[in-house]
């Protein structure tokens, strides 16, 4: 999957999807995850009209859930590109499950966040996915929001938990460091980029365009 910048995938949501041919097909409803040691994207499931029109075509039932791999995405941009025509995903997307083992984004965003000793460090809000590949929780509420809140820059940072420090992800999601690992990395970091976060705040304004600073929270990811 090709991508220019980073993004938060909440942004995914009612993007339209462009085939092959660039027709415009339908729009992403939900998508999921699969976690084993490292969260990827598994499947995307689709709405719209055109979709709906196609289903009807083949006398599928209304309700049947219009999904599809991940890996026939080609590129993300203002659009989702797929690398297939309309026709051609039709014959792909019959084939296609959702298994039980998958986390839809729309329950994964809900879930509560976990350290290594059952103390709440926060909740999932989004999940970042980065030009490399990476997949990451973002995090807010708790410890992490708080500590934002008091050095003012709640709304301009986006704090990350790579998957690399995420032991499981059921009813909750599980870290394999401490929530004191944590504070301590990201009092770090904050520090380190304050100046960095409080240019980007202010070129934001003057360019009448709001931004994220994007903060890794532990230390094998706290520099990038």
């Amino acid at each position: 999957m090709e991508v220019s910048e980073p993004f938060c995938c909440k942004m995914l949501r009612n993007k339209d999807v462009m085939d092959s041919t660039s027709k415009k097909i339908g729009r992403i409803g939900d998508f999921t995850f699969l976690f084993d040691g490292e969260l990827t994207f598994s499947h995307f499931m689709m709405t719209g009209s055109r979709w709906e029109e196609l289903l009807e075509a083949l006398k599928l039932r209304p309700d049947h859930d219009a999904v599809f791999s991940s890996t026939i995405i080609k590129k993300v941009d203002t659009h989702i590109h797929l690398n297939t025509t309309a026709n051609s995903l039709m014959t792909a997307e019959e084939r296609a499950q959702v298994s039980e083992d998958e986390i839809r984004f729309s329950e994964l965003e809900a879930l509560d966040i976990i350290d290594k000793d059952n103390a709440k460090v926060g909740r999932a809000i989004d999940v970042d996915f980065d030009v490399d590949g990476r997949v990451s929780i973002i995090v807010g509420g708790g410890f992490i929001e708080e500590k934002l809140e008091a050095i003012g820059v709640k709304e301009d940072v986006d704090i990350i938990v790579p998957s690399d420090v995420i032991a499981s992800i059921e009813d909750t999601i599980r870290l394999s460091v401490s929530k004191d690992e944590l504070d301590t990395t990201l009092d770090g970091v904050l520090r380190e980029r304050a100046m960095e976060i409080r240019n980007a705040r202010e070129a934001a304004k003057t360019h009448n365009k709001p931004t994220r600073e994007r903060v890794y929270a532990f230390w094998p990811y706290s520099s990038k």
